[in-house]
């Protein structure tokens, strides 16, 4: 059967759980007071509006309580906070991504919420999904409070253009996919597009592929950078073929094109698949007259990595932390426990947004969400949505390695060097920068 837009994700895995942490000893509750600085890193048009929006209803509910709030994409977040870091201005609220738990936990930006929430870490266990909850696990204690998860890879195709060349489906392994890509190729229409810049996003994608081949770009058992393992190398050589059937658009322009620019050329017509997070295009939209539907990434042949395939990386890219320099804990706390109410978590039940895997277990029973997205509540209550993935990777140095592998790959696809040789490089020197944190 055809997978439908509506039904893609019912092939989606998950994370492999661990267990909420336990409820902490806390200080006496006290007045939330004073002021607390916010900085939010990312999310949809409609969810940036909604959030400047609720935070206004929060002062109402807190009238002790001055907010100064900031917003920067998403993409930036790392720069931010490193500068944050050397100069010592942490905000008393960090609305981040999940992956950057162990850096901020490790270098003390932020502090256990465990120490803070007492009775407030039933609730949320009550109200939040349990396996995305754990996103904001870190060496055994909870630091974030995410509002929804993102999972990759997935792929997203014009069913005319499929149709058009005689294909009645989305492609299933890595070979299918280029078969699709040069089939689906036009003077004027590339048959496949993945976003290479050096954004996070983008670098996350690509880690998404490579460890659905077995791959791996870090060993926390060794300390060991293996951008260089050959479940790496191979995504990599996948990408590069990709470009060598000149079924792409050209690499200097997919070097320069972000995800989001890359979305914004599917919605065009400009290309007929592309890949992307579970959200494929829905945070920025797509004409009434295209015709299109998103389906699981093709899987590899043969993975060749020396690990387990993983079917999907997941990470919450709305997660809340609290400095541990925060004057106004009590104030700060009472934001992040605003967050974890269900007024504010089921904005992301399918109405207004639905490119989200939203973290509410109440927006599981809303038609809403079962309108916009069947199969995730289908999955769900199925007990499958969650099962046989892996959270995004997350260590010290991850940034380090990302910003090489990042490097690595805009080398491997402009030719500079081939997959081999760049992750090689890339690995050699990760490893030297891992080095010096420890």
């Amino acid at each position: 059967m055809r997978v439908t837009r509506r039904h893609f994700m019912s092939g989606a895995a998950g994370l492999a759980v661990a267990g909420t942490a336990p409820l902490g000893l806390s200080r006496p509750a006290r007045a939330a007071s004073g002021t607390i600085a916010v900085w939010k890193f990312g999310g949809t048009p409609r969810e940036v509006e909604f959030w400047a929006k609720q935070n206004e209803v929060f002062l109402k509910a807190n009238p002790d309580v001055k907010l100064e709030y900031s917003y920067f994409n998403g993409q930036m977040r790392r720069q931010k906070m490193q500068a944050a870091l050397q100069t010592g201005q942490i905000p008393d609220v960090i609305v981040g991504f999940g992956q950057d738990v162990p850096e901020l936990a490790t270098f003390k930006a932020i502090q256990p919420l465990n120490d803070l929430a007492g009775d407030k870490l039933a609730g949320w266990q009550e109200r939040i999904v349990p396996q995305i909850l754990t996103n904001g696990n870190f060496d055994g204690k909870l630091y974030g409070l995410p509002v929804y998860v993102d999972m990759a890879p997935f792929l997203a195709y014009n069913i005319d253009a499929l149709k058009e060349a005689d294909f009645d489906g989305p492609p299933r392994t890595w070979s299918e996919l280029r078969d699709y890509a040069k089939k689906l190729t036009k003077p004027d229409r590339p048959g496949f597009a993945f976003p290479a810049t050096t954004a996070p996003g983008d670098i996350n994608i690509f880690e998404s592929v490579a460890y659905m081949n077995g791959g791996r770009v870090y060993d926390p058992a060794t300390g060991k950078v293996t951008l260089d393992d050959r479940g790496v190398v191979d995504a990599l050589q996948f990408y590069v073929d990709l470009v060598k059937d000149l079924s792409t658009p050209s690499a200097a322009s997919m070097a320069e094109t972000n995800f989001r620019d890359t979305a914004q050329l599917f919605a065009q017509g400009r290309v007929a698949m592309w890949i992307a997070f579970s959200w494929l295009n829905t945070p920025w939209g797509t004409p009434e007259t295209l015709n299109w539907t998103g389906a699981p990434f093709p899987r590899p042949d043969k993975p060749s990595g020396g690990q387990a395939p993983v079917n999907a990386l997941m990470d919450s890219s709305a997660i809340l932390f609290i400095s541990a320099s925060t004057q106004n804990p009590e104030a700060a706390l009472s934001y992040v426990d605003f967050w974890s109410q269900n007024e504010q978590l089921l904005m992301w039940d399918g109405d207004p947004e639905y490119s989200r895997i939203p973290a509410a277990k109440a927006a599981w029973d809303t038609p809403e969400l079962a309108q916009k997205w069947p199969s995730w509540v289908e999955a769900y209550k199925g007990g499958t949505l969650f099962a046989g993935a892996e959270p995004i990777p997350r260590f010290v140095g991850v940034t380090q390695v990302e910003t090489a592998l990042g490097a690595a790959i805009q080398e491997a696809i402009l030719e500079r060097k081939s997959p081999e040789q760049a992750l090689a490089d890339a690995a050699a020197a990760a490893q030297q920068q891992i080095d010096l944190l420890k």
